[in-house]
């Protein structure tokens, strides 16, 4: 049986790492659980950081007035998509504030399949989104 010496300490800290991630995990759990239509959203997302800010996007998304928006009534999988002008993915790359990205100035219904063609890509519209998200408080 080997000896442990003395002066080794044991400590019961959980590593720096491990508390992040629980954190992440933990603020990720208390959006979804509020809002469960994100859940859906950021379930393929692999890196916590990235799933964190989409899930903040989306909250502050979901908490905006969105019925004022023209097409809100035809909202639907295989109708209408809410779509965000400037999208999140360039937005989280650029350090945006979920804030700007998920206001109310950034977001219209479109047909589902354009959504799906548009994507992540940056357009005149999604520059023009831009400079209004930049001047949003």
């Amino acid at each position: 049986m080997r000896k442990i010496p003395k002066n080794i300490e044991f400590s019961s800290k959980i590593p720096i790492f491990k508390k992040k991630r629980s954190k992440i995990l933990y603020e990720i759990r208390k959006i979804t659980k509020k809002y469960p239509k994100i859940k859906q959203k950021i379930k393929k997302i692999k890196d916590l950081d990235k799933k964190l800010y989409y899930a903040r996007v989306w909250e502050v998304t979901e908490s905006q007035p969105l019925y004022i928006l023209e097409n809100s009534n035809k909202r639907g999988w295989k109708n209408h998509h809410l779509d965000h002008v400037f999208p999140i993915a360039l937005a989280y790359h650029k350090k945006l504030s979920p804030k700007r990205v998920g206001n109310i100035k950034n977001l219209q219904f479109i047909p589902y399949q354009d959504n799906l063609i548009k994507g992540s890509k940056l357009t005149t519209e999604s520059k023009n989104a831009l400079r209004r998200i930049k001047r949003l408080k």
